[in-house]
C-alpha cells in the first residue's frame, strides 16, 4: 500500500512538472513581445550556441565554456545580474520552491532556445564564490529583465548597478502591480517586501505601502513621520563626514537639524552611482529608508542618489 501511495505521489509531481514546462514554453514568446531591451553596451559577448548548459535555479546555471564536456565550478558557473530568484535549497533567505521552481523552469526554457548570448562586464567579471556575472540575451531580448517583469525575481543591484536603472525598476513595479510570481499572494508580497527593506531596497510602486512616491524637500522633511518607509528627498549638500570602512555621512541642508539631514552611504554605492567626487553645494536627489540609528539619530539609509544640475 505504501509503495502504491509513493508511486502515485511521484506520478502526480511528474505531471505537474510537465504541465509547468509546457506552460512556460508557450509563455516565453509572450514575455519577449512586451520586454524592453536594456542590454549592456561595450561588454564582452560570449555565444552559448550548441553549448552544454545545466540550470541550478532561476538565476544561476553552468555552461561548458571550455567546450570539454565538463562543468568547472565556479569558473563555468553563471550568476545572472540584477536578479535574485527564490531559493530551491536551504539558505539564510529561506527555501521557497513554490516560486523558485517556475523561475528555474523559465530559465531552462529560454536557454533551450538558439542564439543565447552572455554579456560580461570586463570591469566586474566575478561575484561571490568566483561565479561569472552576466546578462543573458536570447534572440535580442534581456532575460534578466524578463525574470523581473514576470515576477520570478525582485530587482537586485547587489553585485552591480545597471546603466538603465529605470527600466529594471519599472519592470519590477509592473510585476508587483499585476500580482505576478512572487508578488501574486499577500503573504508572499509581504515576505519579499520585508526582505527588500532589510537589504535597503524597495519596489518603486505607489501600491507599495513602504514606498512614498512624492519627492520631499530635504530642508523641511520630518523623518520621524516616515519611519521604516522608503522616501525620496532633494537637497543641497551642507557637509560630508568620513567614517570608517569606506562609509560617509552626507548632510543635506535642513531648517531644524543644525548639522543637517544625515544620509549614510558606502563606498561601493558611491562608486556605482558616480558620486565619488561629490562636494559641498552639490544638489542631490536621495532615495532610501528613513531609519532611527541607535535610537538616537534619524537618518536616511542610501539606496540610490542622483546628482542634479
Amino acid at each position: 500500500m505504501k509503495t502504491l501511495v509513493r508511486y502515485c505521489l511521484r506520478l502526480t509531481l511528474c505531471l505537474i512538472g510537465l504541465g509547468l514546462c509546457f506552460s512556460l514554453t508557450f509563455s516565453v514568446q509572450q514575455t519577449f513581445a512586451v520586454e524592453g531591451q536594456a542590454l549592456p553596451k561595450n561588454w564582452k559577448k560570449i555565444s552559448l550556441q550548441k553549448m552544454k548548459v545545466r540550470v541550478i535555479d532561476g538565476d544561476t546555471f553552468d555552461a561548458d565554456l571550455n567546450r570539454n564536456g565538463k562543468f568547472s565550478n565556479p569558473e563555468e558557473r553563471i550568476r545572472l545580474l540584477y536578479v535574485d530568484t527564490p531559493e530551491l535549497s536551504k539558505s539564510h533567505k529561506g527555501k521557497d520552491p513554490k516560486f523558485g521552481l517556475p523561475a528555474k523552469g523559465f530559465l531552462s526554457s529560454v536557454l533551450a532556445k538558439s542564439k543565447a548570448v552572455l554579456w560580461i562586464d570586463p570591469k566586474n567579471r566575478s561575484g561571490n564564490y568566483g561565479r561569472l556575472l552576466a546578462v543573458l540575451e536570447v534572440k535580442g531580448h534581456n532575460i534578466n529583465l524578463a525574470l523581473i517583469k514576470r515576477g520570478h525575481s525582485y530587482f537586485d543591484a547587489r553585485y552591480a548597478w545597471p546603466a538603465d536603472f529605470k527600466t529594471y525598476a519599472k519592470a519590477e513595479a509592473y510585476a508587483f502591480e499585476k500580482h505576478l510570481g512572487i508578488w501574486s499572494f499577500r503573504k508572499s508580497r509581504k515576505r519579499y517586501l520585508l526582505r527588500l527593506r532589510k537589504e535597503g531596497k524597495t519596489v518603486y510602486s505607489h501600491k507599495n505601502p513602504y514606498f512614498v512616491s512624492k519627492i520631499k524637500n530635504a530642508q523641511e522633511i520630518n523623518l520621524s513621520k516616515y519611519n521604516g518607509r522608503f522616501i525620496r528627498v532633494r537637497g543641497k549638500i551642507k557637509k560630508i563626514k568620513t567614517l570608517g570602512k569606506g562609509a560617509k555621512l552626507i548632510f543635506l541642508n535642513h531648517k531644524r537639524m543644525k548639522k543637517g539631514l544625515p544620509v549614510i552611504s558606502f563606498e561601493n554605492q558611491r562608486k556605482w552611482l558616480g558620486l565619488e567626487k561629490i562636494r559641498k553645494g552639490d544638489v542631490l536627489q536621495i532615495e532610501g529608508f528613513a531609519t532611527l540609528y541607535k535610537q538616537k539619530q534619524w537618518q536616511i539609509r542610501l539606496h540610490r542618489a542622483v546628482l542634479l544640475d
